[in-house]
Formats: C-alpha cells, sequence, structure tokens
C-alpha cells in the first residue's frame, strides 16, 4: 500500500487507486506528510479542526479511515500514546528516494540513467499537495517538498544539457517557465540550449526579450545573466553536439546463469525494392548534417517518384550497420493504408520493434512515457514514411518531443507546418546525370534492354524532360519494352505533358488508362490478389489467391515493367515479395468483377487455412514461425478488418482463433487491433453464443494474466450477461475454462479464498476439464495458495502433484514453469545459505532449456529468481545487474508493477546503506 499526496490523495494498492477527500484525506495526508514521525492528537485536531469541537473527533475519523482502506486495528495507522504513525510507503518518500538515486548515478558518471530516474521522481507529482490545509508549519514543509521539486527540475534539465539533448531541454524549459515565467536559472539553460539547437541569433533574440520583460517588471537580471548575454552576443559558447550516452559497463556473470545478448541492431526496415542503391549524393550529405543537429525531426521533402523512401531506408540501414549512431531503427508507413497511421499505432510499432509487446496493453498515458524511456535511453531513428496523408494531428505533437538521442525521420511531398520550427529540412529532387546514369544500367539490366545503353543522347533527353524522376524514367522505359515505343515517343509525350503533370502524376495517369487497357487478364487478376496483401506478398500466396496457376512469372514481369508492383528482396536466403504501388492497389480495392469477387474468396481462405494450420500448438512451437514472415501479420490483420468491414463473420471467427495462440505466445496481448474481441463481435453477429463466449473467456485469461483490471471487467461484464441471457449455450468444459478465467482475475485482486474456489471445483471434474486445462488449474492453484503467504506446504504439495502430471502427458512447458514457480516457493520457505545454493544450482540447470523455449515470460521470472538468490548470497554485484535484466524483460511484457519490484531490489543492491537496513 501507498500513500500518495503529491496532488490528490490516493491510497494505491496492487494497481488500483481510491481518490479520498475532505478531512479523510487531510488525516492522511498530515500522517504522510510527517511519516514516519508520529503526529500527536492535538496536532491533528488543531490543523484539520481548527481546534473546534470536541478532541475524540481525531480518533473516530481514524476509526473511519482504516474501514475505509479495510486496515485492522492497529495496522497501517499504528495509535503511540496520544499519536498516531503511518507505517507504509508513501510517494513522497519515493520521490526523495528516486531524486537520492538520480544524484548518485549523477555523481558516478552516468547521465542517462540519472536523467531518466530524475524524470521518474517528477512524475510522481500530479499537483499541489493538500491545499485544503493553511497551517503555517504544515505550508512550510510543503514548500520545501517545493523547493525540492525544484531543484530536481534544474538537475534533469542540467543533465539533458550535459547528454547534448538540446530540443528535449528546450521543451522541458518551456513548461516550467509556464509555472514561473521568471525563474531565472531554467531561462538561462534555456538560451543555452537555444545557442546549440538554432544558433547565436535565435539564442540573443530571447535574451533581449526577457531583458526587455524584467525592465519592465522592475526587475533587475543576476550578474550570471549579464555574463551568459555577453557570451552569446560574442559567439563564445562552444558548440556541443549531441552524446550518444555510452551504456554502463557490467558486472561478469557466469555463462550458465545469463540469457545470451546478441545486441544485434532491432529494425523492421521493408524489402529493398531494388537490387542496388543509386546513392544520391547532395541529398546523403544534408541527411548526415541534420543528423548532427539538436532538432528533433528531419523532413527529406520531394514530389512523387523522386525515390525519397528508397533514400530513407538506405539512409536507417547504414546507420545501423555502421553502429555509430542508431541502435535501431523503426519504419511506419502510411503509404499502404493512407489516412490510417495514428499515434497509438506508432507507439505500438516501436513497442513491437523494440521486443517490448507488453507495452502494447498499457493505458495511452503510461504507454507514451514508457516509449520516451526506450528511445531515450537508446538511439532509434524513427522513420514516417508518406507523412503527408496522416491524419492525427496527436501524432506530430508527439513527433517534435522524441527524445534525444533518437531521432524522426520523416518523408513528404509536402512540408508540414504542424511540425513547426522543429524539424531540419533536407528537399530531394531528381538524379544527376551521374545516378541516372547508374540508374538506367540498374533497370535495363532488370528489363532485359542492355542494348539501349548506348542511346546515351536519348537516354540523357528523357532523364531532363523527366526532370530526374526515377519513376517517370522508369515508366518510360517500361512502355519501350511492353509497348514497342521508342525513347524519342516516349520523351515526346512527356515533355508534351501540362507543366504541372510533370511530377510523376502522368505515371498514374497513364497506368491507370492506357497502360491499364493493355494488360492482360492474368496480370488484371495478380493485381487484384496484390490488392489484398497491401505489405507485400511471396509468390506462392500470390499464385493460390490470383489464381493464375503457371502464368504467375509473365504476369508479374508485365506488371513490373508497367510498374504497378514492384519486387522486393529482404536477403540473399528469403524468397521476393511483390507489392503493388498503392493507387493501383487501391484502383483494385474498388473493382466490382466476377474474378475480384472469386479473389477475395481465395484470399480470406488462404488465411483460414494458414491460420487453422498453426493454431494450438505447444509442443512444436516452431509452427508459430509461419506467421513470422515480414508483413505477415499485418496482411493477416488488415484480412480480418476487411472481413468485419464486409460481414464475412464466420471467417473472421477461423482465422481469429487459428492466430490466437501466436498472439499470446509473442505477446501480442493488446495493441490497435484486438482479435479476440472482432472474434467475439463477429460470433454476435451470427448468433454464435458458444463461440463468443469463448473467445471472451480466452480475452479474460489475457487480461487478468497482464493484471489488466479494466478490460478484465469489460469483458467479465460481457460474459456475465451472455450467463444471464443464454445459460444453455455454454456446455460444461465452456464453463470451466470461464471458472479458469475468472480465477485469474481474482488472484489478480489478490481475493485468494475466492480464486482458490473457482479452482477446486474445476478440478473436481477432471473428465471435463481434459488433461491440458487440468495441469494449468493444478498449478494456478498451487500458485494461489502460495501467493495468500500462509499455505506454502499445501501449495508445494500441489506444484508437486503439477509436475508429475505434467511429466506423465509430456507438458514441458509447463513441467518448466512448474519448476521455476517452485524455485520462487522454496527461497521464500528457506532463507538458509545451503537452500539458496541448491536453488540456484537447479536454477542454473533450467538456463538452457529456457532459452530454447524462448518465451519471454520464463525468462522473465527465471532471470528474476537468479537475482533474489544472488542476493541472498551477498553477490550484489551480480545480483544487480540480473536484477536489471528482470525489470527489463517484465516491462517489455507490459508487467509494470514486476517490473518496479525488481528495480527496487536492484537500487538495494547498489546502495549500501539500504543493504545494512
Amino acid at each position: 500500500m501507498e500513500i500518495r499526496i503529491l496532488g490528490s490523495v490516493e491510497v494505491g494498492d496492487e494497481g488500483d487507486s481510491i481518490i479520498l477527500r475532505g478531512k479523510t484525506a487531510s488525516l492522511l495526508g498530515m500522517l504522510a506528510l510527517n511519516s514516519p514521525r508520529p503526529v500527536d492528537k492535538q496536532r491533528l485536531h488543531d490543523v484539520i479542526w481548527d481546534g473546534q469541537g470536541r478532541l475524540n473527533v481525531v480518533e473516530g475519523k481514524v476509526r473511519v479511515v482504516r474501514s475505509k482502506l479495510g486496515l485492522g486495528a492497529n495496522e497501517v495507522i499504528v495509535t503511540h500514546g496520544s499519536a498516531y504513525q503511518l507505517q507504509a510507503d508513501t510517494d513522497v518518500k519515493r520521490f526523495q528516494d528516486l531524486t537520492r538515486l538520480a544524484d548518485g548515478r549523477r555523481a558516478a558518471g552516468e547521465l542517462d540513467s540519472a536523467a531518466s530516474t530524475y524524470a521518474q521522481a517528477l512524475e510522481l507529482w500530479r499537483g499541489e499537495p493538500l491545499p485544503e490545509l493553511t497551517d503555517d508549519q504544515v505550508r512550510g514543509e510543503i514548500e520545501a517538498l517545493e523547493h525540492q521539486r525544484r531543484a530536481t527540475q534544474l538537475s534533469r534539465l542540467r543533465i539533458l544539457m550535459e547528454l547534448g539533448s538540446h530540443s528535449e531541454a528546450l521543451g522541458i524549459a518551456d513548461q516550467l517557465r509556464a509555472q514561473d515565467p521568471y525563474w531565472e536559472e531554467v531561462l538561462r539553460i534555456k538560451v543555452q540550449a537555444l545557442y546549440q539547437a538554432q544558433g547565436g541569433h535565435a539564442a540573443s533574440s530571447l535574451m533581449r526579450q526577457f531583458s526587455e520583460e524584467m525592465a519592465e517588471q522592475g526587475l533587475d537580471p543576476s550578474p550570471e545573466w549579464h555574463a551568459l548575454a555577453g557570451r552569446v552576443l560574442n559567439h563564445e559558447l562552444a558548440v556541443v553536439p549531441t552524446i550518444t550516452p555510452v551504456p554502463r559497463q557490467k558486472q561478469h556473470v557466469p555463462a550458465s546463469e545469463t540469457r545470451p545478448e546478441t545486441g544485434a541492431p532491432l529494425d523492421n526496415l521493408p524489402p529493398a525494392t531494388y537490387a542496388r542503391f543509386v546513392m544520391r549524393s547532395q541529398v546523403w550529405e544534408r541527411l548526415e548534417e541534420a543528423v548532427g543537429q539538436g532538432l528533433p525531426v528531419i523532413s527529406l521533402i520531394g514530389i512523387g517518384g523522386t525515390g525519397k523512401s528508397t533514400v530513407a531506408r538506405e539512409f536507417a540501414l547504414r546507420h545501423l550497420e555502421d553502429g555509430a549512431r542508431f541502435k535501431g531503427t523503426v519504419w511506419v508507413s502510411d503509404r499502404e493504408r493512407p489516412g490510417t497511421t495514428t499515434l497509438g499505432g506508432v507507439l505500438d510499432t516501436i513497442a513491437l520493434t523494440a521486443d517490448y509487446s507488453g507495452l502494447l496493453g498499457l493505458e495511452p498515458a503510461e504507454k507514451k512515457h514508457e516509449v520516451r524511456r526506450l528511445l531515450r535511453r537508446s538511439p532509434v531513428l524513427l522513420v514516417v514514411d508518406n507523412h503527408e496523408t496522416i491524419e492525427d494531428p496527436e501524432l506530430d505533437e508527439w513527433l517534435v518531443n522524441v527524445p534525444e538521442p533518437s531521432k524522426v525521420l520523416i518523408t513528404s511531398i509536402t512540408h508540414a507546418r504542424s511540425l513547426g520550427p522543429h524539424t531540419f529540412q533536407v528537399e530531394m529532387s531528381g538524379m544527376t546525370t551521374e545516378e541516372a546514369d547508374d540508374f538506367y544500367t540498374q533497370c535495363l539490366n532488370r528489363m532485359g534492354m542492355r542494348d539501349l545503353l548506348t542511346q546515351r543522347k536519348e537516354l540523357d533527353a528523357l532523364r531532363r524532360v523527366s526532370e530526374g524522376n526515377p519513376r517517370l524514367i522508369e515508366w518510360g522505359l517500361g512502355q519501350v519494352k511492353r509497348r514497342g515505343r521508342s525513347l524519342e515517343e516516349v520523351t515526346e509525350e512527356i515533355s508534351s505533358a501540362p507543366t504541372g503533370d510533370r511530377s510523376g502524376d502522368i505515371v498514374l495517369r497513364e497506368l491507370f488508362r492506357e497502360s491499364w487497357t493493355a494488360l492482360g487478364e492474368p496480370a488484371r487478376h495478380v493485381l487484384g490478389a496484390l490488392a489484398c496483401f497491401p505489405y507485400g506478398v511471396e509468390r506462392e500466396a500470390l499464385r493460390q489467391v490470383s489464381g493464375c496457376g503457371d502464368r504467375l512469372g509473365d504476369a508479374l514481369a508485365e506488371l513490373t515493367d508497367f510498374c504497378f508492383v514492384s519486387r522486393q528482396v529482404q536477403d540473399d536466403s528469403a524468397q521476393p515479395q511483390y507489392i503493388a504501388y498503392p493507387l493501383a492497389a487501391n484502383r483494385m480495392a474498388h473493382v466490382r468483377t466476377t474474378y475480384m469477387a472469386d479473389i477475395r474468396k481465395r484470399w480470406l481462405k488462404y488465411f483460414v487455412a494458414l491460420t487453422q494450420a498453426v493454431g494450438f500448438c505447444p509442443d512444436d512451437v516452431s509452427r508459430l514461425e509461419r506467421l513470422d514472415a515480414p508483413g505477415l501479420r499485418q496482411n493477416l490483420e488488415f484480412a480480418l478488418m476487411w472481413a468485419t468491414d464486409h460481414q464475412y463473420w464466420r471467417e473472421v471467427i477461423d482465422i481469429a482463433k487459428g492466430a490466437r495462440y501466436y498472439y499470446y505466445v509473442r505477446g501480442l496481448w493488446a495493441g490497435q487491433l484486438d482479435i479476440h474481441l472482432l472474434r467475439a463481435d463477429a460470433a454476435r453477429s451470427i448468433g454464435d453464443t458458444a463461440e463468443e463466449f469463448d473467445a471472451l473467456v480466452y480475452h479474460l485469461n489475457i487480461a487478468a494474466k497482464q493484471e489488466n483490471q479494466a478490460q478484465a471487467q469489460f469483458v467479465l461484464t460481457r460474459i456475465e450477461e451472455i450467463l444471464a441471457r443464454r445459460p444453455d449455450s455454454v456446455d460444461p468444459r465452456g464453463l470451466g475454462e470461464y471458472r479458469h478465467a475468472l480465477a485469474l482475475h481474482l488472484l489478480s485482486q489478490h481475493r485468494f479464498v475466492e480464486a482458490e474456489r473457482q479452482w477446486r471445483a474445476n478440478l473436481a471434474d477432471p473428465d471435463t476439464l481434459g488433461p491440458a486445462n487440468y495441469s494449468a488449474n493444478l498449478r494456478w492453484l498451487a500458485i494461489c495458495l502460495a501467493r495468500s503467504g500462509t499455505r506454502n506446504d499445501e501449495a508445494c504439495a500441489l506444484f508437486e502433484e503439477a509436475r508429475a502430471h505434467a511429466r506423465v502427458h509430456a507438458y514441458r512447458r509447463a513441467e518448466l514453469l512448474i519448476d521455476l514457480q517452485l524455485a520462487e516457493l522454496r527461497l521464500s520457505m528457506d532463507d538458509s545459505q545451503e537452500a539458496t545454493l541448491a536453488i540456484l544450482r537447479d536454477l542454473g540447470e533450467r538456463t538452457l532449456q529456457i532459452a530454447h523455449i524462448a518465451d519471454q515470460r520464463y525468462q522473465a521470472d527465471h532471470t528474476w529468481l537468479l537475482g533474489q538468490a544472488h542476493h541472498r548470497l551477498e553477490n550484489h554485484a551480480v545480483a544487480g545487474q540480473l536484477l536489471a535484466q528482470a525489470g527489463e524483460l517484465y516491462r517489455k511484457l507490459g508487467l509494470v508493477e514486476r517490473a518496479a519490484v525488481a528495480r527496487a531490489l536492484e537500487v538495494t543492491c547498489a546502495n549500501p546503506l539500504r543493504r545494512q537496513a
């Protein structure tokens, strides 16, 4: 339980919070403000009741508070004679502890970690503490807290400047000045940040403005202000480049006790559409310059077809390969489905690419905080392709506040006003003669027209009239190959187009006019199938959905030559993928023909078969890899949304049901698309109550395990409505699975007795449950008894029974999980050195098995237990590293409370005074 007074008075416990008001809040606030010092009853009466009325009103209010919080007679609020003492954690204490921890990390040179810790401390402040209390002494104590807060804000600002995070420092300085416009120390830091990010002119303009405001108020700036003004005007401030934080050196941990870390950069870059990149030297130099600036956003601007996406992809890739600037790249594109990109989707994509899938289930504000934390800690290049079609203003507001050392690179055909002065603009025009020569060689080799390379004069004329636009040049060459036209004829057609159309629009107009009429029937069918896969597709799937059979190769070649389709290659070992240009795909999406209707039926049938082939596969998780192909999950979700919009309810049910175990194991528990709720809604639409019930129960199971109380309660309401309305529609096995999910929810709320009752009811009928569900119920009942804190021996016996059952049925994953849970229980029951060493040996023996199953939850629990064991053996350096890894894994899974517990123990390992306490 934690008492929070840095804002409204709240009581928090296991993720839930109760807001208190009136004198109840004042009483608890006074005790928290003074904690751990006792507060005399008379003092409480004087401050809260102004000394009016009888003294025993204080005792009555204490009883009310205890009753409201479900406390015992002397629990949390402890009576000491005529005084009361609060014995609970407070946000004040947590704020002070985090501030001290950040101070220590700063002194040790761990600047990035210190900045993150200062930010955590400041986020505890939700408003003014205890505004209703006017006593002078109380106000003095609150003012002292406010002074600590201001000191922490300044410390954070100064560290950001040391890190070279000038843009972030500017944003925070503006927020602080909104609270106190004449806070000179903050303004001095803002001036220095502005000097670094935008130059001396911007900084001196701000200084003049502030000096004038001070004079109007009759205030004199400090000597430090005047000294800074002189240095700015004389350009004596050194320009400090952005500094990429250097990771802390880790203590050595025996290999048998650590999870292997590859250190490989993370990215979700799309496959290349080119065999060899044509370097665009001028643009590249400007991009390199932009990366070194302090602005958060780089805008790559050019007309359609100039190759912005290609340059952005190659730039991101090379900065990853060099290893000098970014540790990860996240690619987000609005090209495939224009207008659908949102801030929520971008945050989810960052989380998934960084392998933090658990963040998908967090509330929006908490998700934004956690993603910012990721971007601040490790340099990431976020590429937002086709920015001009994005319609979410909240996304742009977030982009301009992306923290250093990370950066945003957008591609757009227009200047984005919404990004304001926070962007470094890089203009991109057509290719030079040398660049076009390279491009011609590549295209003509691919198209089998190498003999045209001898027509240098005609090729150069095509480059000039197309203004070096690669897409327009490629279209022209396709006309030569497919329609037998000469280079002169193509050049003449382009030159005769209206000037405003030479931007590349002529390509699209011709594609949908003359080129479309020239397409053969197989090519049209293939293009129709490609429209169903906006994120790219391999040949075999395309063959099945298009129905073209052996004619597929010729159809793809024709579409590629006409610029309808591009061929993407991830690496030498991967199958190539094909993707339709968006406007071509959009045209097909609106075609209403018999063959297009047949294509869509085959398309949905393809995904039904694919997901059912994966299905529930705990004993062969390699089947899940079938859905890991690049772009396949996005295509699957696109199919689900299309089927939902067009009321193909049975296909929605079958696809979602077949993919649910994949989503579960991969940690895709929440996000922009919830396949379990889609399935439930589809089932309701066709009156299939049993299917709806099953989908909702599965969703409740996941929400309960993630301790997401809001989602669990939402789904539980729908389930209870079904049970009240159609109890006969649910078979006994479905009821058993519901009781299991309900018990998980009750357990997450620490309602141990009620949870036990549900599991006991299930275990009384093992035949109905089936062996797999019986094993899970038995294991979770053991966990419930262990967490109750008073029935460890019973829990051990149940764990042993569950392990024996798992061995009989060859449930290897379940057996391994039981081993981990038994180890945790044994650690809590016996703290002797001998027992701890034995547990450590057992855990070490399971390291390879846990690495083999590649389940992050298993890895997190395993690492957490190793950290606890080493901490108990006083191997604090090793324990600290393991606990940091465990906390990070829990955070990836979205288990924030567990991450906080691991973090707290890690802090203890690093703090000798806390270890002694």
